[in-house]
């Protein structure tokens, strides 16, 4: 798994913080992985990694890279 850096206020902080005390979430990094999955099923309408997959191949112009290769190639796009 990779680790990236993430600025985020301290509001929302506090209210994950207080969300993992009453156990409703495991950490920060789930919210942070759920938040991603959530905002590419709603923007794409991806709903599983074989979508995601096939989703990427048909946007590069290149052949297919899994992995992290391939979502520096849609974001160059972008």
């Amino acid at each position: 798994m990779t680790t990236i850096s993430v600025s985020i206020d301290e509001e929302l902080i506090e209210w994950l913080d207080q969300m993992i005390k009453e156990g409703i979430l495991a950490s920060r990094s789930e919210a942070v992985r759920g938040g991603i999955y959530s905002y590419i099923k709603e923007k794409i309408g991806i709903k599983t990694r074989e979508e995601l997959i096939e989703y990427l191949k048909k946007r590069q112009k290149s052949p297919f890279q899994p992995g992290i290769e391939a979502i520096r190639s849609v974001r160059e796009e972008e």
